[in-house]
């Protein structure tokens, strides 16, 4: 599932996605920590059906509804507190990058300034990952920095 993020200046980001059964559905995470959620219309994707607005309490409390976490909803509180904090969820690839290689590989921290925080390998979450940890295809990392670093990063982890 591809998830589109588009920058919202003075609002927050908009997320959307398709999910499997076909529904067209977007979130919009505020700067005030609330979320709006929007579903549209199949037919006419300029049109919503419906739309709910979330308290960061509501977000967390549906998250854990549906198999999320709790850190997710942390981390955007943080990206939310700190002026030009980057958060990016980068998917390993099949190949290339630094799939089947270690963090270290990489020079991450060094190169960048980013730092990987955290990585998300099948239903396990591996917190701060040290250089020797190697990184495999469909690996979840969690990378951290300014916007400029974080890029760099994404760059390095998928090639």
């Amino acid at each position: 599932m591809e998830i589109y993020e588009t920058p919202l200046p003075g609002i927050g980001v908009r997320y959307e996605f398709t999910s499997e059964s076909g529904d067209h559905v977007g979130v919009v995470v505020r700067r005030d920590g609330k979320r709006d959620v929007a579903l549209y219309d199949r037919q006419d994707p300029d049109s919503c059906k419906g739309t709910m607005e979330l308290s960061e309490g509501d977000s967390s409390k549906l998250a854990e509804l549906l198999g999320g976490t709790n850190i997710t909803a942390r981390l955007e509180s943080l990206r939310h507190m700190v002026e030009g904090l980057a958060i990016e969820w980068v998917t390993m690839p099949q190949s290339g990058g630094l799939t089947g290689r270690t963090i270290g590989d990489g020079h991450i921290r060094t190169v960048t300034s980013a730092s990987v925080v955290a990585i998300i390998r099948h239903d396990s979450g591996i917190p701060g990952p040290g250089p020797e940890f190697a990184l495999e295809a469909g690996d979840t990392v969690l990378v951290m920095g300014s916007d400029d670093a974080v890029g760099k990063a994404r760059t390095i982890l998928i090639g």
